[in-house]
């Protein structure tokens, strides 16, 4: 009976053992699931940033384009407006 109960405390030891290599285990796969979630996240960060940088240059591009296209709509009216009052100048004078 004693040699019995030497053996279950064996494999008793050597239960807690392999139960201790497991958690280490498990603990280091986790270990290594987060750092891949981490250097995924900040390469979505990255990539958010370059699209958010590329998404301001365009709308300041955007921004030019329109303020060239007004200036250029107010020189043709003013231009026309001066054409229109010289026009009625010469009418008057006529």
């Amino acid at each position: 009976m004693r040699f019995v109960n030497v053996i279950k405390t064996k494999i008793f030891k050597q239960m807690k053992l392999l139960k201790g290599f497991l958690a280490i285990a498990l603990v280091s796969l986790i270990a290594v699931s987060c750092k891949e979630a981490k250097d995924k996240a900040v390469e979505a960060t990255d990539k958010v940033e370059e699209v958010a940088g590329e998404a301001k240059e365009a709308a300041g591009e955007a921004v030019e384009e329109v303020k060239e296209a007004t200036e250029e709509a107010v020189d043709s009216l003013k231009a026309k407006a001066d054409d229109a009052v010289e026009a009625v100048k010469e009418e008057v004078k006529n």
